[in-house]
């Protein structure tokens, strides 16, 4: 079965969907719904704070609530993969089977939406625009600090990128700028007004990843909230002396209206990569992808990536994908749907560089210190 054929049949002629939690993915997606108009009667949600509250005019029930409500419904889980296992398991103990009565908002969104209304969507693209950064961390899950050289991605490089992508695909769900620390690429503010400007009705949400040491420019902050840009800044602060910058940050945020999360870093795994590489068996490999499925691919230097991690590993020097690990963009006729279906593919799949990779799963458990910092370029101590 391939990974875009696992839904039973009877999803294909459905109009009604309901949506198990109402958090921040139901927000990002809410407008593709809308697009296609699927009705969703309700939205299961644990949080109790949530229960009796409504989402977008929609109300907000408890599981208990909703389970004489869902026969002949589909539940779709708006969660990321760790939140799904759980909530999976919670279902299937009660009866219902993956991919007959569930499944996952990456899965939906990919074979639900080309099944149903012909439409290739991708849920989560991230694209790197600069490999320079303001720290040095020596478990940097993009490997920054161990790069053979260092460089900005210039904005013709990146509008190539984002006209290959968005000529070849019909929306996609959550769209990520990264470095490194972008806010370094001098290029930014054109990068985010030619993104807005041209693609933001096809992308449900523009985000910007950042650690928060730097306040990018006015112009930079005025073009973001002109095109509802989302920001997620990584907190070090615990681990990195940076409170006053981060401060300033935020201040100037707050001045703008602009929308914002902060996320407190405060458990990392080591990938392994590049000085302790993970060895495994194929039977050890298979296992390792049932726990760690990332949802988010790369878009660079032309080419479509089943995962921006392992991109980054072949950048920085130290490693060499397969040809089957990414697409060359030019390759597709962009007026051959059925061509561009390689791409939503090739996002459900997998890459030669998880063999090697400690993974986001929760069978790595080989915690480090978050934001250790190497003294000497090249990784050194």
């Amino acid at each position: 079965m391939g990974n875009l054929d696992k839904l039973s049949d009877d999803w294909k002629n459905i109009d009604t969907i309901v949506l198990y939690g109402a958090g921040i993915v139901g927000h990002i997606c809410q407008h593709l719904f809308e697009k296609v108009d699927v009705h969703i009667p309700f939205i299961i949600d644990s949080d109790v704070k949530k229960q009796g509250t409504t989402w977008n005019g929609i109300p907000i029930i408890s599981f208990d609530e909703a389970s004489n409500k869902l026969e002949g419904k589909k539940i779709v889980i708006m969660t990321a993969h760790t939140a799904y296992n759980e909530i999976s398991a919670f279902l299937e103990e009660r009866g219902f089977k993956e991919y007959v009565d569930f499944c996952g908002i990456g899965q939906f969104i990919c074979e639900w939406f080309w099944k149903a209304r012909g439409m290739n969507c991708l849920y989560h693209v991230d694209m790197t625009i600069t490999t320079r950064c303001t720290f040095r961390c020596r478990h940097c899950n993009m490997f920054i600090p161990y790069y053979e050289k260092q460089r900005d991605c210039s904005f013709e490089e990146i509008k190539e990128n984002v006209d290959l992508l968005f000529s070849r695909v019909d929306y996609l769900v959550y769209f990520a700028l990264l470095g490194g620390e972008p806010t370094l690429n001098p290029d930014l503010g054109r990068i985010l007004e030619y993104i807005g400007k041209n693609y933001r009705d096809k992308c449900g949400r523009l985000a910007y990843v950042i650690n928060g040491s730097i306040t990018p420019s006015d112009e930079v902050l005025a073009i973001m909230k002109k095109y509802d840009t989302h920001l997620l800044i990584s907190d070090y602060t615990e681990f990195i002396p940076y409170k006053p910058q981060l401060g300033k940050l935020i201040q100037k945020l707050d001045d703008y209206g602009l929308l914002y999360d902060v996320r407190y870093s405060q458990i990392w795994a080591d990938f392994g990569f590049p000085s302790s590489l993970v060895k495994r068996t194929p039977e050890q490999l298979k296992e390792h992808l049932r726990c760690c499925h990332p949802e988010w691919n790369g878009l660079n230097d032309g080419k479509f990536y089943y995962c921006n991690i392992s991109w980054s590993a072949e950048k920085s020097g130290h490693f060499k994908l397969k040809d089957s690990d990414y697409i060359v963009l030019k390759d597709i006729d962009p007026d051959d749907k059925t061509a561009c279906r390689q791409i939503v593919e090739l996002s459900r799949g997998t890459s030669s560089f998880c063999r090697i990779c400690g993974g986001c799963g929760k069978d790595n458990t080989n915690y480090v210190p978050v934001g250790e910092q190497l003294k000497s370029p090249g990784g050194g101590a």
